[in-house]
């Protein structure tokens, strides 16, 4: 028998940070010093961030209303209570250090969406809502549903992009330390949301037909990226997705 979703939530509150509290005068300072390639793939990994953590951030009332019970509810109150914080600090980020323009998230995600693709702004304004939607019309699609949130945007497309901007940072001329700090505290979170998820999965013992459909669209949705990431990250995440699906008992022929 599964055990139920209590400790995800002491967990998600064990784990609570400020986005504000996190100091990003030395990256404001340094990001002028960014070459042109460099600038680009930092800011345009910001933007995806931007665009994916706001989407996510408000559609997990659906989820919430179509829960088991209440601790699976509690679980996804508490996330999107992190999801909101994201979604605030990579906003800073795009402010404050790389100067992107708009009096406000929604004015700046207008320009950020010309940073990624269009594929990629698809699968958070469109395709996540639509999903949403659907689970609000019909609870019973709440599987499908995680499947889609949590394995394949948080689990392959966000995981993948948070990685390769950890890489990025690496190697960048100039160290951008306010970023890491909170790029590292987001990654963080986002391992209870993806083991949340892939407890959801597991308790629904989902047939083979859907597990065939999650890795295809984990194969697919990493590669949203475009040439913000490099093909051996994209190949990376695949790997981890179809390893994450088979922890939950799903086996692939």
């Amino acid at each position: 028998m599964i055990a139920g979703y209590d400790h995800f939530v002491t967990l998600a509150d064990s784990l609570q940070w400020d986005e504000t509290a996190i100091d990003l005068s030395a990256d404001r300072e340094a990001w002028p010093a960014l070459d042109d390639a460099e600038n680009a793939q930092v800011l345009g990994l910001i933007a995806g961030f931007c665009i994916g953590e706001t989407s996510v951030s408000g559609q997990l009332g659906s989820y919430q209303a179509a829960a088991c019970d209440d601790s699976m509810a509690a679980c996804f109150r508490a996330q999107a209570r992190d999801e909101a914080r994201h979604a605030r600090f990579f906003d800073r980020v795009a402010a404050e250090v790389a100067a992107v323009p708009g009096a406000d998230l929604v004015a700046r995600l207008d320009v950020l969406r010309a940073r990624v693709s269009p594929e990629l702004v698809a699968l958070f304004e469109e395709r996540l809502p639509a999903t949403a939607q659907r689970l609000a019309e019909d609870r019973g699609g709440l599987t499908a549903a995680v499947g889609l949130y949590h394995m394949v945007l948080e689990g392959a497309v966000l995981l993948a992009g948070q990685h390769a901007l950890l890489d990025t940072l690496d190697r960048l001329s100039v160290g951008l330390p306010g970023v890491r700090r909170g790029l590292e505290l987001v990654l963080r979170d986002e391992r209870w949301h993806i083991g949340f998820g892939s407890r959801v999965v597991q308790s629904a013992a989902i047939g083979q037909d859907e597990a065939d459909a999650l890795l295809a669209e984990g194969q697919a949705a990493a590669a949203a990226w475009g040439d913000l990431i490099s093909p051996d990250a994209v190949e990376t995440a695949v790997r981890q997705h179809r390893r994450r699906l088979r922890a939950t008992g799903i086996k692939f022929w």
